[in-house]
C-alpha cells in the first residue's frame, strides 16, 4: 500500500525538521528569537580612511564590497552648528524596486546615481557597480523597515518597507524514536562543523545577476512541507523549516532553478545528506539537501532548467523529496515566493 506524500513528510526528520547544517536548533531559536544583524554590521570605513562607494573588486576575493561612510566629519558639526536643516533629500526616482515586501520575500533594486552609504537593518546590503543590489525580508521582519541611501553627491533617500507579515503553521510529528529528536554528541559536533562550512559558501559576494531571469521549480511535485514552519517533535521545539520539499521519487531530476555557479558538492553532510550549493549572484543561493547523485561539480557554470543533480533520501530522512532552500547571505529566502506553485 502507497503511503500518501504527506504522511513521508512528517516523518522527514533530517535538516528539514531540526539541526542540519541550514537549520540547526541553535540556529533556528537564534533565527526565530533574535533580529537580523543590522545592514552596516559589515565595518564602514572611518572619516579619515573613506572606502570606495563601491568595493566589487573585493569580490574577486570571495568577500563582499563595503559601502562608503558617509565621512562628513567636522564638516557635518560645523554645517550643524550653522542651523543647517540636514542634508537635501533626493528624489524618490533615484531608486527603483520591484518585488514584493513580505516576510521571506526577496526585492530587485537599481540605484540612479553613485553611492556613498547604505544602511538596511534586515541584512547587509551590497551594491554592484551597475547600482544593482537585492533585499529580503527576514521570518520575522517587523511590519516596518526602512533603507537609507546616501548618494555621492551627499543627497539622501530614505525608503520605507510595509512588509506583510505571515502567519505559519505548526508541524506537528508524533511518535517517533527518540534517537531521531535528540541527536548525539557526536552528531552536533559535525553539525557545527558543517554549518560553518556553508555559512562561509553563503556569505560571498559575487558579480553575477542570474536572479534577473525569475526562477523555475528544481523538481515538480507535491509540496508537503513549506518554508518557515516550525516544527514539533514528539511535543518537543524541532526548530525552523527552513526550505521547501517538494515529494518526488528517488533519482528524479534537479534542475537550476536560475543561472549560475556550483560553489558547493558534497556527500553525506549530517543530517542533510548529500547537498548542493549554487550561486545565483549578489548574495543569492540555492541549497538541495537529501540528493541520490550529482550531475554537476563545483566550478561549473550552469543554465536555467539544466540537470544538475537527482533526488534521494540521503541523510536523516524517512521518505524521497527534494529540500530547496534559498539565501541572501545569512537571510534566509521562500523559495516559493520566487516561483509559480508547482502543479
Amino acid at each position: 500500500m502507497r503511503v500518501p506524500a504527506i504522511v513521508v513528510s512528517l516523518l522527514t526528520i533530517a535538516a528539514c525538521d531540526r539541526g542540519a547544517p541550514s537549520s540547526s536548533p541553535a540556529a533556528d531559536a537564534q533565527a526565530s528569537a533574535a533580529p537580523v544583524p543590522d545592514a552596516s554590521a559589515a565595518p564602514l570605513a572611518s572619516a579619515s580612511a573613506p572606502a570606495p562607494a563601491t568595493a566589487d573588486a573585493a569580490a574577486d576575493a570571495g568577500a563582499a564590497p563595503t559601502p562608503a561612510d558617509a565621512g562628513t566629519g567636522a564638516a557635518a558639526a560645523a554645517s550643524a552648528d550653522a542651523g543647517d536643516a540636514g542634508p537635501p533629500a533626493a528624489d524618490d526616482g533615484r531608486l527603483t524596486v520591484e518585488g514584493r515586501a513580505v516576510q521571506g520575500g526577496l526585492l530587485r533594486a537599481k540605484l540612479n546615481g553613485k553611492l556613498r552609504r547604505m544602511a538596511f537593518p534586515g541584512h547587509r546590503v551590497t551594491v554592484s557597480d551597475e547600482g544593482e543590489f537585492l533585499i529580503a525580508f527576514s521570518r520575522n521582519a517587523p511590519a516596518q523597515e526602512k533603507l537609507t541611501i546616501t548618494f555621492d553627491d551627499g543627497q539622501v533617500l530614505e525608503k520605507l518597507f510595509d512588509v506583510e507579515q505571515r502567519t505559519y503553521e505548526v508541524d506537528k510529528v508524533d511518535n517517533l524514536p527518540e534517537n531521531m529528536v535528540k541527536l548525539d554528541m557526536a552528531t552536533r559536533v559535525k553539525l557545527t562543523q558543517a554549518e560553518k562550512k556553508l555559512d562561509a559558501i553563503r556569505n560571498k559576494y559575487t558579480k553575477k545577476n542570474c536572479y534577473k531571469n525569475g526562477f523555475i521549480w528544481p523538481s515538480k511535485g507535491p509540496i508537503t512541507s513549506r518554508w518557515g514552519q516550525p516544527r514539533l517533535l514528539n511535543g518537543t521545539d524541532g526548530g525552523i523549516h527552513w526550505g521547501v520539499d517538494i515529494a518526488v521519487p528517488v533519482g528524479s531530476p534537479v534542475r537550476a532553478p536560475a543561472c549560475g555557479k556550483v560553489v558547493f558538492v558534497e556527500k553525506d553532510l549530517p543530517l542533510s545528506g548529500h547537498t548542493m550549493i549554487i550561486d545565483h549572484g549578489h548574495g543569492l543561493t540555492s541549497t538541495f539537501i537529501h540528493l541520490h547523485g550529482f550531475a554537476a561539480k563545483v566550478n561549473d557554470e550552469v543554465k536555467q532548467g539544466q540537470v544538475v543533480a537527482t533526488v534521494g533520501m540521503t541523510g536523516r530522512t524517512n521518505g524521497p523529496h527534494l529540500d530547496w532552500r534559498m539565501n541572501l547571505f545569512e537571510t534566509r529566502v521562500d523559495p516559493e515566493l520566487l516561483v509559480t506553485p508547482a502543479k
